[in-house]
């Protein structure tokens, strides 16, 4: 069975979901109504599942850990310090309560598919380049990369941050001998975009992503000496395949490929002013 996939046996009911004013939204609505048997939002009962969304989140993280559910979505964190994103690990890991932490493009299915050919890859890379333009806050934006070449590459060692303005940012770092170049810009013309590139010797891979919401789907593409390899198309956003990890995380103990724990590390290496982004 794919980590995060729902048992092919449902359990006896739905388990119930409260949702944060900031994820009472018709999308996240449409995404629970496609998972019927796995999830519903109910907050009038007893809650099994606890989401948390938006800005000054961690006071409401800290809330929800308190009411001991089965499992927490905490979808697209704002920076933070790490030190309080640690304490909240700690606190969860205390509780025995998962927390899955819903990033746009580290945990949308086209990349968890090709997690492990990628990080082959990447050990034998040249260089990996990120490249995002969306109309976010660039540290946020910043952020979510963090978790993409995390998932895809390992844990950076070093971050570098050349630029971080309301107009955009860029960055380098290393993921063992890798370098590993950020950049992005804010923009409300066209569509959003986001886009990794690893390049190595004997072979490359390129993944595009639409807007989080977008119904386009992410492509994964790898070239060699043959020619350029389109990888089978995944239709499923990054924040259903999040409610998918959080249901195996709530019924099965599932480890979830996005925690706190990976969040607090990815803060950890942003500059301070930042971190109130």
């Amino acid at each position: 069975m794919t980590p995060g996939t729902p048992p092919t046996t449902p359990a006896s009911r739905p388990l119930t979901v409260a949702l944060d004013k900031a994820l009472d939204t018709p999308f996240t609505h449409g995404t629970l109504a496609s998972l019927p048997e796995w999830l519903r939002a109910d907050d009038t009962c007893d809650v099994d599942i606890r989401a948390i969304g938006g800005p000054a989140w961690t006071g409401r993280l800290h809330r929800a850990l308190a009411l001991r559910p089965r499992a927490v979505l905490l979808s697209r964190p704002t920076p933070a310090p790490p030190e309080t994103v640690k304490e909240l690990a700690a606190l969860a890991d205390a509780a025995q309560v998962p927390v899955v932490v819903d990033t746009p493009w580290a945990l949308h299915p086209a990349t968890t598919d090709v997690v492990p050919a990628l990080r082959a890859a990447a050990a034998q890379a040249a260089l990996i380049e990120v490249f995002t333009a969306a109309d976010v806050p660039p540290a946020h934006a910043f952020l979510d990369q963090l978790a993409l070449v995390r998932a895809t590459a390992g844990a950076l060692d070093s971050l570098r941050v050349t630029r971080l303005d309301a107009r955009g940012h860029g960055g380098s770092a290393q993921c063992g001998s890798v370098p590993v170049s950020f950049s992005g810009c804010r923009s409300g013309i066209g569509t959003t975009d986001t886009r990794l590139v690893l390049r190595g010797a004997g072979e490359q891979w390129r993944l595009d992503f639409a807007a989080p919401s977008s119904a386009r789907p992410a492509t994964v593409v790898r070239i060699d000496a043959d020619g350029e390899h389109l990888l089978p198309t995944r239709y499923e956003t990054a924040h259903r395949a999040a409610w998918r990890h959080t249901h195996a995380a709530a019924t099965s103990g599932t480890a979830a490929p996005s925690t706190l724990h990976h969040l607090a590390a990815d803060l950890a290496l942003f500059p301070v002013e930042a971190l109130s982004a």
